[in-house]
């Protein structure tokens, strides 16, 4: 607690607040997605025929579940930092600014990694450069820029971008629709306008798990997984009183059934995930599970890991198993050289792009 005083007054400012379990559930969700990669194109085959399926069911198979637990947390974060803010047109073009600035650079390093990898394993097996099994143009590679690939229906370079074109519209329109319910709360005196902007669109968003409207395959706008965000928008509105808990477990247990009925696993992760966050933010723990100094640095360099371990990965694999007699023992030195290598190279990403991203994101003042 740090005290500044001067001849008329004195201001003491609160610590700062860290959520170190979140940190630690964006590394588990990272090094998660690892796994569910690493087994792609047959290349565990081997490794996984001689473990027991439930194992393989859990460490690999369910690292999808990184997903929506990467967008609770997204939801759950947002609203912590919006909880004081009055926003309006330049507060929300700030805003989007801020958020660019953080999430950008470290993307457009990714896109060159890849680009890179790909133009690598292209004259090296003797194929055609094809990132995402398609020809790479300039109307593609400036979609990208703009995270609009999936609107315009161009494949991505890298297939783990979709989430990141989902996310920004998450925080745009959360930002925008949180505006839009406190001017409706200061201008029009409306007492309940959070919940008339809300309930809507988070119904709306729950009538796709529960089957109503169809998710044909991976989203390409907010809506369909909507929820997940929202799910932790309400956990932390819950959490801080601004939202009676009664209504957010009305919420998950709507999508808890609707995932049970319709075996949509996103939603079925997402609610757990949302429901405990509550609870250990209730129970006063969120300072203090899960502070383990390994798993708080792979929360740290989550995004950077989850950003370029899929070109890492595969060419570590690619050359341990030309050195290597394939056997279940090599792709099983293969699968950890490979997360040992992505952990690292997306450390060195942390310090030499994401710290200054952040740095640069914080100097954009929101007020």
């Amino acid at each position: 607690m740090d005290l500044k005083a001067s001849s008329t007054t004195s201001v003491i400012k609160s610590p700062k607040v860290h959520f170190y379990f979140v940190d630690a559930l964006r590394g588990i969700a990272a090094l998660w997605v690892i796994l569910f990669h690493a087994p792609l194109d047959g290349r565990l085959d081997l490794l996984t025929s001689v473990l027991p399926d439930w194992f393989v069911a859990v460490v690999f198979d369910w690292g999808s579940f990184g997903v929506p637990i990467f967008f609770v947390l997204s939801g759950f974060v947002i609203a912590h930092s919006l909880r004081k803010a009055r926003i309006n047109l330049a507060y929300f073009g700030r805003f989007s600014l801020r958020r660019f600035a953080r999430l950008t650079p470290p993307y457009y390093v990714s896109i060159v990694v890849t680009l890179g990898f790909l133009l690598l394993s292209s004259y090296v097996k003797g194929e055609a450069f094809a990132p995402g099994k398609q020809p790479l143009s300039f109307q593609r590679l400036l979609a990208h820029l703009f995270y609009l690939q999936d609107i315009f229906r161009l494949g991505h370079i890298n297939e783990v971008y979709w989430t990141l074109s989902i996310e920004i519209q998450f925080y745009l329109v959360f930002c925008a629709l949180l505006g839009l319910a406190q001017w409706l709360n200061y201008s029009r005196n409306l007492r309940f306008s959070r919940a008339i902007v809300f309930v809507p669109v988070a119904l709306a968003a729950a009538l796709f798990p529960m089957g109503v409207f169809e998710n044909t395959g991976r989203s390409i706008i907010f809506l369909p997984l909507w929820y997940a965000f929202l799910l932790g928008v309400f956990a932390y509105w819950s959490w801080r009183d601004k939202l009676k808990p009664i209504y957010f477990y009305f919420y998950s247990a709507l999508l808890l059934t609707a995932g049970a009925i319709n075996s949509t696993t996103f939603s079925i992760v997402s609610a757990i995930v949302a429901i405990l966050l509550l609870q250990v933010g209730r129970a006063n723990y969120m300072e203090v599970w899960l502070k383990w100094r390994w798993l708080q640095f792979l929360g740290h360099i989550s995004y950077s890991l989850y950003l370029t371990h899929t070109p890492i990965y595969g060419a570590v694999f690619f050359l341990g198993i030309k050195l290597l007699n394939r056997n279940a023992l090599s792709e099983a030195f293969c699968l950890l050289l490979g997360i040992f290598v992505s952990v690292g190279f997306a450390a060195l990403m942390w310090q030499l792009v994401e710290k200054p991203s952040i740095r640069l994101s914080q100097k954009i003042k929101l007020v």
